[in-house]
């Protein structure tokens, strides 16, 4: 994906006193893909979302959106961003039209009417209900109905799916899809793997305030297992064009690793003496289990320096 990167962060930093809430993050997030943050609470997430926003200081390093400095230019940044928040506060005396009306009349009244739609259409809530009466669920429905309407380049969704039901988590992947169909930067953050393997171009792993590892989901859904025991004592040599490579032992079979074409592949399996087979692929949670998994080890156990 050549595309221009459009948010930059570079060595952002946020301590409180000799606890680092997020350390050393240099990355980028271009123009018009789906990015997800991965990582347990406490990873990093939000206070990576907050700086972006300018809601926070940074303690050092800077970040970047659109090329405005995310803290010195934090109001012009966040006229740009459409900004879910992972904690919601509502007045519970509004209708929910009237907290559409209100927050779209932040920006003179601009997308009320798509955001009514998927209120009632998508997310079908009834708005003419006080929002005290809303569930959980239900406000979350109308904060993302607000969010993905705003008329915007940039959505910053922070846990977007928390508190819904498995419909509801459907309806939002598929918005997520139609706004990068618009030409629109989402960046999200969640802990549930199979939505951010589902929809992200690039996901980016945190541990205990830091970046351990950015994947490409594209390269990864080309990717594929092969189980495989040979007959013999030894493997027959791999054809370097084939892109196969070992990942491990699986008693006597071979659990390898192709990102070639599947053609080739196959046509060289037809070749060589193959007892039995098994063809997969893998999803993020081995990913994601390298680290934050029981067997996970950090590369520097003091994180409060």
């Amino acid at each position: 994906m050549d595309r221009p990167p459009l948010i930059v962060s570079d060595g952002l930093t946020k301590a409180y006193g000799p606890i680092h809430a997020l350390r050393d993050l240099s990355m980028e997030v271009r123009q018009g893909e789906v990015y997800g943050l991965l990582g347990p609470n406490g990873s990093g997430k939000t206070t990576t979302i907050r700086l972006w926003l300018g809601l926070m200081k940074p303690t050092r390093g800077r970040a970047s959106i659109f090329g405005l400095d995310c803290w010195r230019g934090g109001l012009q940044v966040r006229r740009l961003v459409s900004y879910l928040p992972g904690e919601l506060r509502m007045p519970g005396s509004m209708s929910g039209l009237g907290v559409l009306k209100f927050l779209s009349g932040l920006r003179d009244g601009e997308g009320l009417d798509r955001a009514a739609a998927i209120a009632e259409k998508v997310m079908r809530l009834d708005l003419r209900r006080k929002v005290r009466k809303y569930s959980t669920g239900m406000k979350q429905k109308l904060a993302l109905a607000q969010a993905f309407a705003d008329p915007v380049d940039v959505l910053i969704l922070d846990e977007p799916t928390s508190a819904l039901d498995p419909s509801a988590r459907v309806d939002v992947m598929n918005l997520i899809r139609e706004a990068k169909a618009l030409g629109q930067t989402v960046v999200f953050s969640g802990h549930v793997l199979s939505e951010i393997e589902a929809v992200c171009d690039r996901v980016a792993i945190l541990r205990r305030g830091r970046l351990v590892h950015v994947e490409d989901m594209h390269a990864r859904r080309r990717l594929r297992m092969l189980l495989v025991r040979f007959a013999g004592d030894s493997p027959p040599p791999f054809p370097e064009e084939l892109g196969l490579s070992i990942r491990k032992p699986e008693g006597a079979a071979l659990l390898l690793e192709h990102r070639g074409e599947l053609g080739p592949l196959l046509r060289w399996l037809a070749t060589v003496p193959v007892e039995d087979l098994a063809i997969g692929t893998e999803d993020l949670h081995s990913l994601y289990n390298e680290y934050h998994g029981p067997d996970a080890v950090d590369e520097e156990e003091d994180f409060t320096r």
